[in-house]
């Protein structure tokens, strides 16, 4: 989707509502705009996205997981040293 939008003395532009209507952009929602050489990008700031991290955060910290389910000799049984070093190029 592309539109030319005129930019006024003031450096005020008008997003086409379809474009504000695809990003969810409403009355008083937060932009964050940055410089990438000579392209101006300008991307939405999702509020509540602080929120929702941290509810994740604590189910995430609720489930009580280990961050190591086996042992790592374990997980290697199925390949030989040999093998793997011979696949990543070190014999």
């Amino acid at each position: 989707m592309e539109y030319m939008v005129r930019i006024d003395k003031q450096g005020r532009m008008v997003i086409p509502a379809s474009i504000r209507a695809s990003l969810g952009i409403v009355d008083g929602c937060k932009a964050l705009v940055r410089l990438d050489g000579r392209r101006l990008i300008v991307e939405v700031v999702d509020e509540d996205l602080e929120s929702r991290v941290a509810e994740w955060r604590e189910m995430a910290l609720s489930l009580h997981a280990e961050p190591f389910a086996e042992d790592v000799e374990e997980s290697w049984r199925w390949m030989s040293r040999e093998y793997a070093e011979r696949k990543l190029g070190f014999r």
